[in-house]
């Protein structure tokens, strides 16, 4: 891992031209979001340790508030109803690390 990068999070980086765009988000269980990004990527993103740990997202606990996920910025981020938002960025490099924790990647 270098500066919180696995090689293949950074390895992807290096390899995107022009801005990653999520173009469809669902949340198939609690603390769950399914992102399909432009280049047709999908993930499943557990976000129970953000909630768990992070001030800002501790409101998205209550399932039905982590659900109120959207679209911003023609998909450059996602955003709760809290005002919470995460960037596309962010959350593939997040989606890449727990997939690669798991040996899937």
């Amino acid at each position: 891992m270098v500066n919180g990068l696995s090689r293949n999070s950074k390895t992807w980086l290096a390899a995107k031209k022009g801005p990653l765009r999520v173009v469809e988000v669902e949340v198939p269980r609690a603390a769950i979001l399914r992102a399909t990004f432009d280049d047709g990527t999908i993930r499943d993103v557990d976000f129970s340790e953000i909630i768990a740990r992070s001030k800002w997202f501790h409101a998205l606990a209550a399932s039905a508030t982590f659900e109120t996920v959207e679209i911003i910025n023609n998909g450059r981020a996602l955003q709760w109803i809290t005002g919470t938002d995460y960037c596309a960025d962010a959350l593939r490099m997040l989606g890449d690390e727990q997939l690669a924790g798991k040996g899937a990647q």
